[in-house]
């Protein structure tokens, strides 16, 4: 059996691959402490740091804690003295701001619960593969964010009429593959996405000051889009009234090689998915009827439905618990029967606009938006039978009894 580097083996390890130096260094690390709880998931890489979220974090409905949130930046997490922050705003605007971080605090804020996703979320199922770091499941997370509404600031300073896009730029600095100088990290979105309410300056998550390693202190958060656009060490805002061309806007982040596309449709709006979190996968099961969870969301469209079927029968409807909060994700669950044998239930979302999950991912050349049917491989075995999978009794987080 094959194991991805967020799932847990038969002994509740998880096996998972450090690359460094250019190199692929298998690590085997627990999954649990020594009382059973979650610990976080092991990094795909050391410098920059890069952290898959652990699944079963994604499925604890009271929220996600905030050291299981996946991590991952382009560079090295910059120094700040957070005495000396400032953060710009001008452009083309009327009246350009500069705020210290004690003046952003002491605005009117909003809270928003919001899923980020990576654009490379589960670039390891594209075949042929691609280039880019190789995430598998845990590319995505959900917190709450807390900080000003960028709205409000762009009243204040009164864009020009000619306005098409808001730049971030962070504090990260580094060398792109295709330059020879550093460049920061920045990012632009449209104007009209930029004005909407949802778009937060953050300053907090999950109550308390945003860690350094996820963007603190100051950070964008742009609901229903790619994680790329919620630029981390936030510095500067800019109003521009011609289009953003840095590397990782013109480069970077396009899908790049659908239907032949030599410079690709810009990255940007969250796609329709879903994960299963429960059973996990290769999970031995000793009863012919099955609990399946997991979760789902949709960007800005939100979640209809979600449908579960055994591969290569007919979809079924789960049941959906409430969404409170329209950018976080819905939690969803079904019983599914199957006989005794290896099994893959699969699971697919549809939104608001009718969106689906295809079969298949939609093969570019950096292996971005990967929003495919979720599918995990289990074994049902008949009640009382001995388990022949292993020498040693798995451990109970990996054998579900009926």
């Amino acid at each position: 059996m094959t194991f991805e580097p967020t799932d847990p083996n038969v002994d509740g390890y998880f096996l998972t691959y450090v690359y460094t130096d250019c190199r692929e260094i298998p690590v085997v690390m627990p999954a649990r402490d020594t009382e059973g709880r979650l610990l976080p998931a092991p990094p795909l890489s050391l410098e920059p740091e890069v952290r898959p979220a652990p699944l079963a974090a994604l499925g604890l409905k009271q929220g996600m804690p905030t050291d299981f949130h996946f991590v991952r930046n382009h560079f090295g997490v910059p120094l700040i003295d957070h005495s000396r922050v400032t953060l710009e705003l001008g452009g083309a605007v009327t009246r350009e701001l500069n705020l210290s971080l004690r003046e952003l605090l002491g605005r009117p804020s909003r809270s928003l619960t919001v899923v980020l996703e990576c654009a490379g979320h589960r670039r390891k199922e594209f075949s042929p593969a691609t280039a880019g770091l190789p995430w598998s499941t845990g590319a995505v997370s959900e917190a709450r964010w807390t900080g000003v509404p960028l709205a409000d600031l762009l009243a204040e300073v009164q864009p020009s009429a000619r306005v098409c896009e808001v730049l971030f730029e962070g504090c990260d600095r580094g060398v792109h593959r295709t330059a020879s100088d550093e460049v920061p990290f920045s990012r632009s979105i449209p104007f009209e996405r930029a004005r909407y309410g949802d778009v937060l300056i953050a300053w907090a998550m999950n109550g308390a000051p945003i860690p350094p390693e996820l963007g603190g202190p100051v950070r964008a958060i742009v609901p229903g889009c790619y994680a790329v656009d919620s630029v981390k060490w936030l510095r500067r805002i800019e109003v521009r009234e011609r289009p953003f061309l840095g590397p990782f806007q013109a480069q970077d982040y396009r899908l790049i090689g659908v239907n032949g596309s030599a410079n690709g449709e810009a990255v940007h709006e969250l796609r329709i998915s879903s994960l299963i979190l429960e059973p996990e996968a290769g999970a031995v099961v000793t009863s012919d009827r099955v609990e399946v969870s997991g979760v789902a969301w949709a960007g800005r469209n939100g979640v209809a439905s979600v449908e579960v079927r055994l591969r290569g029968g007919s979809w079924r409807p789960a049941m959906l618990a409430p969404q409170w909060e329209r950018y976080g994700f819905t939690h969803w669950s079904d019983t599914v029967a199957a006989p005794p044998g290896n099994h893959e239930i699969e699971a697919r979302a549809v939104d608001q606009s009718g969106n689906v999950q295809p079969e298949r991912p939609e093969w570019n050349v950096f292996g971005y938006a990967n929003n495919s049917i979720h599918g995990i491989p289990i074994s049902i075995t008949s009640r009382g039978r001995a388990i022949k999978s292993s020498s040693r009794e798995p451990s109970s987080s990996r054998v579900i009894r009926g």
